[in-house]
């Protein structure tokens, strides 16, 4: 894209990256469960893609333990797939735990003074306002990102990074689901007020404690959750 200013170059998620997601997501919502077999063909046809995403999707799926290779029936979903989801968010859970301590430390000794990344999606999480998942997932998302780019901490912020495509789709799922999004809410609006009081250890583990149980709803809550209009 060329606007009046020069080129402009907007990042857009490699196919890949998104076919990864679409698996992700339907593991996570049980339309994928242990043993399934997912062909590459098949699912390369029903995304009209070629089948090459879908290798490059389902290798890394297997380096993290949601899928494997078996002899004559190809990948598989594999019998751990709800165990690597677990471990993901109980690691989730501790280094966002530390972000959100490390920013409050950083409020509290005034090394952080300009908080509007922080605020501004808390306001919105407290406008009653119904908005359309996709842009739920959004601000809750700038929510958890600010807490980790105010925390100063680079290390957390890349290692979080990698877990990123998990989170995205057990977030989704999530936030569909009314009285989850709520919870999650009201979960963010303390956290937030933690932080904001150079509370570390009150942050921390709120943070923690909240990854955790969203985590737990998620993966162990029925097949529908319905969707906010």
């Amino acid at each position: 894209m060329v606007t009046e200013d020069g080129p402009v170059i907007r990042e857009v998620p490699l196919i890949r990256d998104q076919v990864y997601q679409v698996l992700l997501t339907k593991l996570i919502n049980g339309d994928l469960t242990p043993g399934d077999k997912i062909t590459e063909r098949v699912t390369a046809q029903e995304l009209g893609i070629s089948t090459t995403p879908v290798k490059e999707a389902l290798r890394r799926l297997e380096n993290e333990g949601f899928v494997r290779s078996m002899p004559r029936r190809g990948i598989v979903v594999g019998e751990n797939a709800l165990t690597s989801f677990e471990q993901v968010i109980t690691v989730r859970a501790w280094l966002e735990g530390l972000a959100a301590r490390l920013c409050a430390a950083r409020v509290a000794t005034g090394d952080v003074t300009d908080v509007a990344a922080l605020t501004e999606p808390l306001a919105l999480m407290k406008d009653p306002i119904l908005r359309p998942v996709d842009e739920i997932v959004e601000i809750n998302a700038s929510f958890h990102d600010a807490v980790r780019e105010l925390s100063g901490n680079r290390v957390i912020v890349q290692f979080i990074g990698t877990l990123l495509g998990v989170d995205a789709a057990v977030r989704k799922r999530a936030l569909a689901d009314p009285d989850e999004l709520q919870r999650g809410n009201a979960e963010h609006i303390d956290i937030g007020d933690a932080i904001l009081d150079g509370d570390r250890d009150r942050a921390e583990a709120l943070m923690r404690g909240h990854v955790l149980r969203s985590g737990d709803h998620t993966l162990h809550a029925g097949p529908d959750h319905g969707t906010p209009s």
